[in-house]
């Protein structure tokens, strides 16, 4: 058995793309991880469809990076079953591509091969000779389930999504050596929806050293949010703000403002903007700045499960931070100290406005949020957990495997 925390270990990480500015969360937890491992004297190797720019992988030092169309000449794929054929084509996957993973990962001898989000599960089909590890991050029935509103006609796509990617995850659970996801709450719904015994939980870290405190000048009575709009927790809960708190807070404090900014937003979130003292900024590329001009971040979700990642960059920052029950999914007991809870829209007007008021309670929370996320969330501790679990239950070389794709000619 290696033990990973003394051994050089060859990661070999396989993505669809790498965006730059990161906006989703796959984007952060991939790009992350892939720096905390190699700082902790891992190699590591990435594999994408698309090309990346230079930005999107600035600081994190690769053995090897390319495109998984390095390989062209391909034989031709053997069947896999029914169902995971028909998985494969629906999210495009070409098995060219499929066999060009196993190929690199014999060709870098890899030892760990990490599929990072939910459309690649199929490239690890290929893998025969290192172990299989889906970045999952949040389970992606639980996503859709979550954001089920009575009477809303949006509830059959989310069942729809919800039985389409449980399927999925069932008919790939044979391809994958390990799962990671970000909280207890997702370790337990993927064991229940995909039936795997092997799920690891790795809390989201934050760059500590990138959002850190900035002293500038705030904006009186105001308080921000910031994340994708095109992504339906977000949609839900800045909606939900708007209707159901901000018209009591406009009623208390008349100049009150509210900052949305906001990457991909739809029509609906740019129609918020420019009355009631809200403002919609789109597709900004750095938001510490912005952030940092307003006195309080709000995230008032009222779905979606996971750990927050504007919560942590929040607390790094040392923002005072209000959150609903579901902004605090996954989070350990020490979260309490460093954010306030607010469960209905009375405690989140009378909550704003006292802290509104109150400068010292303001720069206090903000202290206890910026200490709790150094205690235990940052991506250095995030990958002490990757390597402790795979270092238990990790094999040097695995039983061989039968790839279901044929091999390069």
């Amino acid at each position: 058995m290696i033990k990973l925390e003394e051994s050089l270990v060859r990661f070999l990480f396989v993505m669809h793309d790498l965006v730059w500015p990161r906006q989703s969360g796959h984007d952060v937890h991939g790009y992350s991880m892939m720096r905390a491992l190699a700082e902790g004297g891992h190699e590591i190797s990435l594999a994408t469809v698309r090309e990346l720019s230079t930005e999107a992988i600035a600081g994190v030092p690769l053995r090897w990076r390319g495109t998984l169309d390095l390989y062209r000449d391909i034989s031709e794929a053997s069947p896999w079953s029914s169902l995971t054929e028909r998985f494969r084509s629906y999210w495009g996957v070409e098995p060219r591509r499929i066999a060009a993973v196993g190929q690199l990962a014999r060709e870098l001898t890899t030892n760990i091969v990490v599929a990072v989000g939910l459309d690649v599960l199929p490239y690890l089909g290929a893998v025969a000779e290192a172990q299989r590890v889906w970045y999952a991050g949040d389970e992606w029935i639980w996503h859709h389930l979550s954001q089920w509103q009575l009477g809303k006609r949006s509830n059959w796509d989310h069942g729809r999504e919800a039985i389409l990617k449980g399927l999925y995850e069932r008919a790939f659970a044979k391809h994958m050596d390990r799962v990671w996801v970000v909280s207890k709450s997702d370790q337990l719904a993927m064991q229940w929806a995909v039936g795997h015994d092997r799920i690891d939980v790795v809390p989201n870290g934050v760059d500590t050293e990138h959002y850190q405190p900035i002293v500038t000048e705030e904006l009186p009575r105001s308080c921000v949010f910031w994340g994708r709009l095109d992504f339906g927790p977000n949609l839900q809960a800045v909606t939900w703000f708007l209707r159901r708190v901000w018209p009591m807070v406009r009623i208390a404090v008349p100049d009150a403002r509210f900052t949305i900014y906001g990457f991909r937003p739809t029509i609906e979130a740019l129609t918020w903007s420019g009355h009631d003292g809200v403002e919609v900024v789109a597709d900004l590329p750095d938001l510490r700045g912005e952030i940092a001009r307003h006195q309080v971040v709000v995230l008032p979700f009222v779905s979606g499960g996971g750990i927050k990642n504007k919560l942590l960059e929040a607390a790094s920052m040392g923002r005072a931070i209000i959150g609903s029950r579901h902004a605090c999914n996954g989070l350990d007991p020490g979260a309490a100290f460093a954010l306030v809870r607010a469960n209905h829209r009375n405690a989140w007007v009378q909550t704003l406005c006292n802290l509104w008021d109150d400068d010292v309670k303001r720069r206090d929370l903000g202290a206890r949020a910026r200490r709790w996320v150094l205690g235990g969330h940052t991506w250095s501790s995030a990958a002490s957990v990757v390597t402790a679990g795979l270092a238990t239950k990790y094999r040097e070389i695995p039983p061989a495997r039968k790839s279901p794709i044929a091999p390069l000619s």
